[in-house]
């Protein structure tokens, strides 16, 4: 029984201390410090290359929009959108029969005063100053009567033809009687009409003080704007009575019919008031200039053939040149239409721009660049260009032209507007489209480079703030030792020059894990 006893122990004991050997060895196994293990990468000979990259718009390298100087109607138009012209071909040409008028006329009074003036010369001229007055004040007062006559005929077509569509027209609060295909446009249509009442009566305030000795020219401009004002009211409500259909409207067709006929009543009345402006407005122009041409002969005529009168009237026959060439309208570039916006026979005003025309075939980026990076680029940096309209794999290649000096602020960041211009013509390049530029900036070459991650700051006691080191693989492959180093330029691919500390085919740690 004692002898079972301690064999039974015996194996308790074995098994007991078996299982205490196996806990210990696990444990030490999982739990004894491992070796550090790293990423690394070999300084390397290279080029390193900074590159600053923005998206830009393609334009044309040149563009023009034109206006003529006066205002006046056009006679000749030699082009149409899509034409190829030449820098100093016509473009258009307004009526110019009274400037043409008036420079033979300064021209042949020239060539008189060459031979000299007879007395019944100098009386007929001053009967002409006389009847070129009496001209012009008639022209004056038709002026005056044509103003009073528009704004009668602006007000009727609003009156008795656009306010029988109206409850309250009048009023500060009008109502649009019929359907408008939204509310929006039966909001706006109904502001219209408040501003039309507004619009006459700051009209008919300027007519009560019109007189002769006022500016005409004023109050027929004022007039047109005034009636231009009208007129878009009325073409608005026009467009509103077109739409109108019997299932739409709830108005049986002849009830449709006669909202038609009352627009186009209003509009016709409107359209006579435009023609009777645009006619008083020439006729008075025409009626100064032969007033001012008339008074200029009679002046040159008194004063004789001097040396002055003579300088004199050349410089009115120069004064008369230069308003006759600005009948005429040029193009300042080789290039192509890209814009005509009046016809034949239509009226233009002075300064507003009617045509539009860009260089053929040449195209420039306009680029705007961060702060942060505008500083790193120069005139004459060369550039790589991809376009949004192709595939990444086709190139293009340009040159940095001009660097604005002062910022434009894009959503509350300042930018400075670089340029650059194409390297060469090509077909497939359009205005418009989006330019990825990659601007190179600078480029070392047959340097020692190292991937940026790969530099940290220099832990060395006592080092100069900013300095920077790197991990240099010791030859076990266990361990590194932390060499300063002199940095330079910083590649936009991810690697850094080395000025000195590495050499190239050391083994440099990246990444400790």
């Amino acid at each position: 029984m004692r002898k079972a006893l301690k064999r039974i122990f015996f194996r308790w004991y074995v098994i007991t201390t078996l299982v205490i050997l196996v806990i210990v060895g696990l444990y030490y196994f999982t739990h004894r410090p491992k070796a550090p293990s790293f990423e690394t990468a070999v300084a390397a000979i290279g080029n390193v290359v900074e590159k600053v990259s923005v998206t830009g718009q393609i334009l044309p390298q040149s563009k023009a929009d034109l206006a003529f100087e006066k205002s006046g109607v056009i006679t000749v138009l030699n082009i149409k959108v899509g034409d190829t012209v030449k820098k100093g071909d016509l473009i258009a040409k307004l009526d110019d029969a009274g400037d043409v008028a008036a420079l033979a006329s300064a021209q042949a009074k020239l060539d008189d005063l060459a031979r000299g003036l007879r007395p019944e010369e100098l009386a007929a001229n001053q009967a002409k100053v006389e009847s070129a007055s009496v001209a012009l004040t008639n022209a004056k007062q038709d002026a005056i009567n044509t103003v009073r006559s528009s704004f009668i005929q602006a007000q009727s077509a609003v009156v008795n033809y656009a306010d029988s569509l109206f409850t309250n027209p009048q009023s500060a609060n009008p109502n649009i009687t019929i359907h408008t295909d939204s509310q929006t446009r039966q909001n706006s249509i109904n502001s219209e009409r408040v501003s039309v009442s507004d619009t006459l009566v700051a009209w008919k305030a300027e007519i009560d003080t019109l007189t002769q000795k006022g500016d005409t020219n004023g109050a027929i401009a004022g007039a047109t704007a005034y009636v231009n004002t009208i007129k878009s009211f009325l073409s608005d409500l026009s467009g509103i009575v077109n739409g109108l259909s019997p299932g739409n409207s709830g108005l049986n067709q002849q009830a449709i019919d006669a909202a038609l006929t009352a627009m186009n009543s209003a509009l016709s009345t409107i359209n006579q008031s435009v023609s009777s402006l645009t006619a008083a407005n020439s006729e008075f122009n025409n009626a100064s200039a032969a007033y001012a041409q008339a008074n200029n002969d009679f002046n040159v005529a008194k004063a004789g053939s001097s040396a002055q009168s003579i300088r004199a009237a050349k410089a009115t026959v120069a004064t008369y040149q230069a308003e006759s060439d600005k009948d005429r309208l040029f193009s300042p570039i080789d290039g192509i239409i890209t814009k005509v916006d009046p016809s034949v026979g239509e009226f233009v005003a002075a300064g507003n721009s009617a045509f539009t025309v860009q260089s053929s075939g040449q195209y420039k980026i306009e680029a705007y660049v961060p702060e942060a990076d505008v500083a790193k680029i120069v005139l004459t940096d060369s550039a790589d260009i991809t376009l949004d309209a192709y595939s990444s794999d086709t190139h293009f290649s340009a040159a940095v032209t001009a660097i604005d000096p002062a910022e434009t602020v894009l959503e509350g960041v300042p930018t400075y507007k670089v340029t650059l211009l194409f390297n060469q013509p090509d077909s497939r390049i359009r205005s418009g489209m989006t330019a990825n530029t990659e601007i190179m900036t600078h480029e070392k070459d047959n340097v020692v480079e190292v991937p940026t991650r790969a530099i940290i700051e220099d832990p060395t006691a006592g080092a100069v703030a900013g300095s920077k080191a790197v991990r240099i693989l010791s030859a076990d492959g266990k361990s590194f030792v932390t060499i300063p180093v002199k940095v330079g330029l910083k590649g936009s691919d991810g690697t850094t020059e080395i000025i000195s500390g590495v050499t190239a085919g050391q083994k440099i740690v990246t990444y400790v894990k």
